[in-house]
């Protein structure tokens, strides 16, 4: 068995462990196993797909593309596919949080980033967020309505001993966030 051979059959055990099959077998794994986990399943995809880039390259890693500079990248936009891969993590997050997992699954050498600032103001425009200042610092706060879908605001202390209010955001408020990522996309292309 050649390395291409042992990349292939690596890249398919990886690819079945995260579609939570046992590779030996082909029985489905229980949901209780961490392969099931949607962040190491997310990993074992993107190692997965990793490999089967190498392998589609001979088996050799290709040079690394030199980067786009910001603005000749594309604005930050999801396919279908990839919006309908998001889904919520079962933790309370930031909202940079939430702009990670949205992030691991575009191409930042082409395209943006979306940023956290931009879900905020987002937010802040769709009534779910208000915005205070302490200090000259501005900070973030649900509104009646950002409570409503889940975002909670949690008091914390900064390193200088100020206290200030911060956001996370439940399974709900990400679904709400997730399912509402085109219209961020349109708001982060007109900013």
């Amino acid at each position: 068995m050649n390395d291409l051979d042992i990349m292939k059959r690596a890249q398919s055990y990886i690819e079945s462990l995260a579609n939570g099959v046992d590779p030996l077998t082909g029985s489905d794994l229980p949901e209780s196993d961490i392969v099931n986990n949607v962040r190491i399943s997310r990993c074992l995809f993107y190692v997965s797909d990793v490999l089967k880039k190498v392998i589609d390259n001979g088996g050799e890693v290709a040079k690394p593309k030199e980067k786009a500079k910001r603005k000749d990248k594309a604005d930050f936009a999801l396919t279908d596919e990839q919006a309908a891969a998001l889904e919520p993590v079962d933790d309370d997050i930031t909202v940079s949080g939430i702009t990670d997992i949205v992030n691991a699954l575009i191409d930042e050498d082409t395209m943006k980033k979306l940023k956290a600032a931009t879900v905020n103001r987002w937010l802040m425009q769709t009534g779910m967020l208000s915005e205070y200042i302490i200090n000259g610092k501005s900070h973030k706060k649900p509104t009646p309505a950002g409570e409503g879908i889940g975002i909670k605001a949690v008091d914390k202390v900064s390193f200088q001993g100020t206290p200030y209010t911060a956001c996370f955001y439940t399974p709900e408020a990400q679904q709400f966030v997730i399912d509402n990522i085109d219209a961020i996309a349109e708001f982060a292309a007109q900013e």
